[in-house]
């Protein structure tokens, strides 16, 4: 069922992009510089890119060299150069970073990520423990707390960051450079995941297009394109001790280690279009199951109910019960899966017997006092987990709301991650109601609709 829904997607964005008329206005063909294979691989762009750091000056003509207030970066990336860049991302008044360092950021890492496998492999044998961090949503405050609270990364302090490094936050543009310096300077230290964010679809839809457009209005069109080639060359998730699989969205029943390891990730340019490759749109049927393989990794989550059913609530990945989980850790000799993707209200959460752990690293993902954020830390040759939770510092004016409105904010969040629960348990719920409701009267109780709920929920 998951994968006859899949093809049908890939049919429909096939058909759609064929019929793209390639001389309409700001339409580009499917071959273009954004989406060709040359561009993942070619990370040579021009060399002269302006200054943006905000200034009296107007006129573009005038941001010269000279006028450039920032901070200096050299390559390859040195401790110095990511000191320093925290240190100016951190200031409330900060030179925006010069696009030519930003430009050189995004080349290094597509150049250093293109030579990784698709599963990263992190071993605690040195490090003695690692620590995971999800989604951070452009959240930079959260990513500078986790850092001051765990330290930097380091071949002996380890981090895997899975995915969704920007979008809906002010500061993805910050978020995404800082890992990827970190990734850069420590590369034994650092490990990064590609999650469903890392897509230029969904960048512009959930804003970040739009942040790179406003804060290098001048340089955002071959910006943007190197961030896509970093974003495809992303790897799809990371073994650790080959005990313990990490992946930004979670499995289906499908979902094999062999098959994902083995994939051409840089044909994705988007995983909401067909893969790509020379240019052109691949409609074989072992592509199409390859797509479906990246996207139940990338969007799927976990439910209660036994099973797998295609993720009607977000339109891609799947649900997928805990008799799916078991399978697959046993199939794959795994411990546990661990997986971000869903904000939980203690930043993280535990289901399926303790066998599939979510853990989400955005505070106040909604509103001020809405969540905590968390991050995992697996420890020792058992890889045992504990996680620390935390909050970062709420925007100025948010200390003076009312204990009602604080509660109100906390109540939101419940709901919404109550209308999840009800939406992966919908057709089970629904047979629930019925046998509740022999007369078909289209009503059940309060503690009759709550028991459903507990059961199945």
């Amino acid at each position: 069922m998951a994968l006859e829904f899949l093809l049908q997607l890939f049919d429909f964005f096939n058909a759609l992009l064929t019929h793209i008329p390639t001389n309409a206005p700001n339409c580009k063909p499917i071959a273009s510089d954004a989406t060709s294979k040359s561009s993942s691989t070619d990370t040579t762009v021009e060399t002269k890119y302006e200054d943006e750091s905000p200034s009296e000056a107007s006129s573009p003509t005038s941001r010269t060299e000279s006028n450039y207030r920032g901070i200096h970066l050299s390559f390859p990336m040195q401790r110095k150069d990511l000191d320093n860049l925290i240190e100016s991302f951190r200031r409330k008044k900060q030179h925006r970073l010069h696009a030519k360092y930003v430009a050189g950021i995004l080349k290094q890492a597509a150049l250093h990520l293109k030579n990784l496998p698709n599963l990263n492999q992190v071993s605690t044998g040195i490090s003695k423990q690692v620590t995971i961090c999800g989604d951070l949503h452009g959240k930079l405050d959260d990513l500078l707390v986790i850092f001051h609270k765990n330290g930097l990364p380091s071949a002996e302090n380890p981090y895997v960051f899975n995915g969704d490094f920007v979008d809906r936050g002010r500061k993805g543009m910050e978020v995404f450079l800082l890992l990827l310096t970190c990734l850069l300077v420590f590369p034994d230290g650092v490990f990064l995941n590609r999650g469903n964010h890392e897509d230029h679809v969904m960048n512009t839809r959930y804003g970040f297009i739009r942040e790179v457009k406003l804060k290098y209005k001048h340089n955002a069109d071959r910006l943007l394109k190197l961030i896509e080639t970093v974003y495809r060359w992303l790897p799809l998730g990371t073994l650790v001790n080959n005990k313990v699989l990490i992946v930004h969205g979670g499995i289906s029943d499908s979902t094999d280690i062999e098959t994902i390891k083995n994939i051409d990730r840089q044909k994705y340019v988007s995983l909401l279009r067909p893969p790509v490759i020379d240019g052109v749109v691949v409609t074989t049927d072992h592509d199409k199951k390859e797509w479906k393989q990246v996207f139940d990794i990338l969007w799927s989550d976990p439910q209660r109910g036994e099973g797998c059913i295609p993720n009607t609530l977000r339109g891609a990945g799947t649900y997928f019960g805990p008799d799916v989980t078991e399978k697959f850790l046993q199939k794959n000799n795994l411990l546990f899966l661990v997986r971000s993707h869903e904000c939980k209200l203690d930043g993280y959460e535990i289901v399926h017997d303790n066998k599939v752990i979510t853990i989400f690293s955005a505070s106040n993902y909604y509103e001020t006092g809405s969540n905590k954020g968390a991050y995992l830390k697996l420890v020792g040759p058992e890889l045992k987990y504990h996680f620390v939770q935390f909050t970062a510092a709420p925007k100025a004016g948010s200390a003076n709301l009312t204990f009602r409105q604080k509660v109100g904010l906390i109540e939101t969040s419940a709901i919404k991650e109550l209308m999840s629960k009800i939406q992966s348990s919908k057709s089970k719920l629904l047979q629930e109601f019925s046998a509740m409701d022999p007369s078909a009267a289209g009503l059940v109780s309060v503690t009759d609709w709550c028991t459903a709920l507990e059961k199945h929920g």
